[in-house]
């Protein structure tokens, strides 16, 4: 067989040509641990503000409980007198309860009998911790939340709300412990698969698909717990036993809106989807401010009860 010069010059570029690709490889290799270390360790802790819920006129005291890891969480409980039903504010990945002060509909849900616990999720605000869980970490700070508001603050049903990274949390908290009654998830993500390859684009991001493997396994390694798996909503929540009302904006950029369908279209208990026109991520409670306090109080009406302490005798 007889090659021509064009075949042997391809031939004698070949090696170049393998290790440029090697070096590329290595290099969206070394972004993607770059990033997971990134979103781990440097996830922000959000911004300390100064307003409580006092400067609204909602009667509150500051409260901790702590971690299985003895991390303590610190947060606001808002007490409405005379109820023993409770929500809970779960915000998403690099904000606190300043930012769920302002943007959850704190103020309705204590106008409608509730009381309402707002925390810091570990590495955030206030709290103790370094490291961010991809939302798995923070589910267990919601199932010790809601421990404490059990047991220490005499509530006998309680509800999640949460926010983006927080929804899913939420849900993640509603299959692996006991005591959350309901849960509305507000933009959630479905599995890092999904998340990982939209976040923030308009088209899926090829290099994300074919490393994706790594990536997971880069983020086993610095978390010690597989990542993919414990987050996997569009999965596990075919094992969610809890009421849940899913919120998604049509025009979220971030997280896009096939997330909520695919977790709504896999959950098996009793479910609810509101696909909201013209909302971005977590921004339906801005676009429709009126329609979205009754949606969320009224799914937490139907499965917490009247609240009503004497009821409770």
């Amino acid at each position: 067989m007889k090659f021509g010069r064009s075949d042997r010059l391809y031939l004698s570029m070949l090696p170049f040509i393998i290790l440029l690709a090697l070096l590329g490889t290595g290099r969206a290799l070394y972004d993607i641990s770059a990033a997971i270390n990134g979103q781990v360790y440097n996830t922000p802790r959000g911004k300390v503000g100064k307003v409580t819920p006092g400067d609204w006129d909602l009667p509150f005291e500051d409260v901790s409980f702590k971690t299985n890891e003895d991390l303590t969480i610190k947060g606001w409980f808002v007490d409405k007198k005379g109820t023993s039903r409770a929500v809970i504010l779960a915000p998403g990945r690099g904000t606190n309860r300043w930012d769920i002060l302002r943007d959850a509909p704190v103020r309705h849900l204590y106008e409608n009998d509730f009381d309402v616990l707002l925390f810091d999720p570990r590495s955030t605000g206030e709290s103790e911790g370094s490291r961010y869980g991809f939302g798995y970490f923070e589910s267990q700070d919601i199932a010790n939340a809601v421990k404490f508001l059990k047991e220490e603050k005499g509530e006998t049903t309680v509800g999640v709300w949460g926010g983006s990274a927080g929804a899913s949390a939420a849900i993640i908290a509603g299959v692996e412990s006991s005591g959350i009654d309901a849960i509305v998830a507000d933009s959630p993500y479905a599995n890092l698969k999904i998340a990982a390859s939209r976040y923030g684009k308009e088209e899926e991001d090829k290099l994300m698909q074919i490393f994706f493997p790594f990536y997971m396994g880069v983020a086993r390694f610095t978390l010690n717990f597989d990542v993919y798996e414990k987050t996997d909503i569009s999965t596990r929540v075919k094992d969610l036993d809890v009421p849940l009302f899913l919120i998604h904006g049509l025009e979220d950029k971030a997280l896009d809106p096939v997330n909520s369908q695919l977790i709504y279209e896999n959950a098996e208990g009793p479910k609810r989807l509101w696909l909201v026109e013209g909302a971005w991520h977590v921004g339906a409670h801005e676009i429709y401010p009126e329609e979205y306090q009754r949606r969320v109080s009224s799914f937490f009406e139907s499965y917490l009860g009247n609240g009503s302490e004497s009821s409770q005798e």
